[in-house]
């Protein structure tokens, strides 16, 4: 029975999540976000840590517009700017289970060198499936070379109001971290294991590109998807998480 409520659980998130408007005038009215979290909305905060084994310059081949996220899978043309690509100010738009998601530059630093970083707000979003609701004016990416610049470690961390913090916390963490892993599947999808690994490799000239079904992260390991998506998929995939987490808990 329990397996069944979660395929309902999941099947019936595809089209609920929509653009939250009731508590937010100042949004509606401005683009900006509230000072603060409205009434009903507590504070909440999440990090995923996550290193692939590539070079600073290759991870920016993927995350450096911000108009591409085909690495969080969406597929080319499927963003809208209402600005100029990587400046402060700009928003992008896409849709995403139905949901339409709003996030605008407030920093942007992109040095050669590195570390990139990447903040940005996300306008308020509701699933009502979940009864949760939540809205960020800090979701910001990191990404910065180490290992002498043979792979890059990624830092997302968002500070967000919600309705359900723990609700939101899960789907924000696993949004986050199969981000992360998108760009590491793009680029070959090989496995973090320690700097020295990588130099050896290197020097030896025994690169494979090889998939593999396990990670390391800066919190542990973790599976590698058999087949990345992202954009409604992995919004979806966050959500089914979810649902498992709640059912384990014995709360549905």
């Amino acid at each position: 029975m329990k397996t069944l409520s979660i395929v309902s659980l999941s099947l019936a998130v595809l089209g609920t999540a929509a653009q939250d408007s009731s508590p937010f005038s100042i949004f509606n009215q401005t683009g900006r976000l509230p000072d603060g979290c409205v009434d009903g909305y507590s504070a909440g905060s999440d990090t995923a840590l996550y290193t692939v084994p590539y070079t600073y310059s290759k991870v920016l081949s993927i995350i450096g517009s911000y108009k591409n996220l085909t690495w969080s899978g969406n597929p080319d043309n499927t963003v809208t700017l209402n600005g100029t690509d990587n400046k402060v100010g700009t928003a992008r738009t896409y849709e995403a289970s139905g949901a339409r998601v709003v996030e605008t530059i407030t920093v942007y630093d992109k040095p050669a060198v590195g570390p990139y970083e990447e903040i940005h707000t996300l306008a308020p979003l509701s699933i009502p499936t979940y009864n949760v609701s939540f809205y960020a004016d800090y979701d910001g990416t990191t990404a910065t070379p180490i290992c002498n610049g043979a792979a890059t470690a990624f830092n997302l961390t968002i500070n967000f109001c919600a309705t359900n913090v723990t609700t939101a916390t899960a789907i924000l963490h696993m949004l986050h971290m199969m981000d992360a892993q998108g760009v590491g599947v793009l680029l070959g999808n090989q496995t973090f294991t320690s700097c020295a690994a990588i130099n050896s490799t290197s020097t030896s000239n025994t690169t494979s590109d090889s998939t593999s079904s396990n990670t390391t992260t800066g919190m542990g390991s973790g599976s590698t998807p058999a087949a990345f998506t992202g954009g409604a998929g992995r919004l979806l995939t966050s959500l089914i998480f979810v649902a498992m987490v709640t059912l384990a808990a014995g709360l549905l």
